[in-house]
């Protein structure tokens, strides 16, 4: 696989942008230790991929993941602007990822810097900014940082690396900041989409004139009496002519549909939510302890949710009664899930419903599904329910008739 990377001071300089096939974690690690100590490191998805976990451990550096993914817009607004800025040249979608994750990171942690340096100033302290900056990063306070690098560890009495807590009150304002620059983006977007969706449209009415009067300068050529090799010659130059011209009109048109149904989706999504027509299901990668945490933790996870299990297995009664207690309406797998972790969802009553049942479309990295599909899914189910339930019941009659039916016999044998 190719991988991205990108690395910048802790001022926001670039130091290296590049990307390379087969880049294993050994490699990285040497390439990465020719560039300096890393302080950070970060990915543009959340949560983190294992190779940038591992990287992290190898380097005893912080892990950073945005609170959710970076969306394609997002990512080519910060790459692009900052490499036009630094005049460096992106190659691919790789080193844009990398650039971007690095920038979202840097961003994160901009305003705690500007305070660094005007705490540092203010104190007179000799002491290296960078270093202060790496202590805050690992969880000191500004000032225990500069004290801790005025004095010696053991005087001052502070922990070698101590663990930073976000509390969740600031990780919610986190994400509903950062849900509000995705809608300026997005919105941004659309806005530049119809710009250019206008000027495409110019551009196509202008080159149907041209086609246009290249044809009748050609009807025209042709009507004449001119000579044989000379009329051939201007002909064979106004048909290659058109066929260009026909050619960019055709390139136009299909970026014209591209654009159109861009356009279109993003459209389509606002009217569908304002509608009630889709519901946000919350992701589930694993049915595991670890995987439920995760979810819960990332997606805010709480009663009256939907939930997807993106795989099902692994699971059994102790994770569907934690799915239970945490109080979600129903479940969607899209794997098959074991009997008893079913049996468990049962006795509780929460529907457990096969992704093939709904309509889910993912739509910038999230799953939503059909409001109609999801009540059909979920009516089917109740009657399938019902309709074991009355399956049960006559085999209880018909076993009870049989008993009967033994008794009596066994009643006039005793009898005669």
């Amino acid at each position: 696989m190719t991988c991205g990377v990108a690395a910048l001071t802790l001022d926001g300089a670039s130091v290296f942008v590049g990307s390379k096939r087969g880049w294993n974690l050994n490699d990285l690690l040497k390439m990465l230790a020719g560039l300096g100590e890393p302080i950070v490191v970060s990915t543009d998805v959340s949560p983190a991929p294992d190779l940038v976990r591992k990287l992290s451990r190898r380097l005893n550096a912080t892990i950073f993941t945005p609170l959710i993914s970076l969306g394609m817009t997002e990512k080519q607004h910060l790459a692009k602007d900052y490499a036009e800025d630094c005049q460096i040249k992106l190659e691919n979608a790789h080193e844009v990822d990398a650039l971007a994750a690095a920038l979202k990171a840097y961003k994160h942690f901009k305003r705690k810097f500007d305070q660094i340096e005007m705490r540092v100033k203010e104190l007179g302290f000799r002491v290296s900014i960078d270093d202060v900056k790496a202590l805050v990063i690992k969880g000191y306070t500004i000032n225990r940082a500069i004290i801790y690098l005025t004095t010696k560890p053991q005087e001052a009495g502070l922990p070698s690396i101590p663990t930073m807590r976000v509390p969740r009150e600031e990780r919610l304002k986190g994400l509903v900041d950062e849900l509000k620059e995705r809608l300026v983006l997005n919105r941004q977007e659309a806005s530049r989409l119809q710009i250019e969706n206008r000027e495409l449209r110019k551009q196509a009415r202008s080159l149907k004139r041209e086609v246009f009067s290249l044809q009748q300068k050609i009807d025209e050529i042709t009507s004449e009496q001119l000579v044989q090799i000379r009329r051939e010659k201007e002909y064979q130059r106004l048909q290659d002519e058109m066929e260009a011209l026909e050619g960019r009109f055709a390139e136009a048109s299909a970026k014209l549909e591209e654009y159109k149904q861009r356009f279109d989706a993003l459209q389509r999504l606002r009217e569908l939510e304002s509608k009630r027509e889709v519901a946000l299901v919350k992701p589930i990668e694993s049915f595991t302890r670890d995987g439920l945490e995760r979810a819960f933790r990332l997606y805010e996870v709480k009663p009256g949710d939907y939930v997807f299990l993106l795989d099902a297995g692994g699971g059994g009664p102790t994770t569907a009664n934690t799915m239970v207690r945490r109080g979600v309406k129903a479940v969607i797998c899209q794997t098959p899930m074991s009997h008893q972790a079913q049996e468990e969802f049962a006795k509780f009553g929460v529907p457990v419903i096969p992704a093939g049942d709904v309509k889910i479309e993912w739509i910038e990295g999230f799953p939503y599904v059909n409001v109609t599909s999801l009540r059909d899914a979920l009516s089917k189910l109740k009657e399938t329910e019902i309709g074991e339930l009355l399956n049960s019941l006559e085999n209880i009659i018909d076993e009870h008739r049989k008993e009967s039916r033994r008794t009596c016999t066994d009643d006039n044998a005793s009898i005669t």
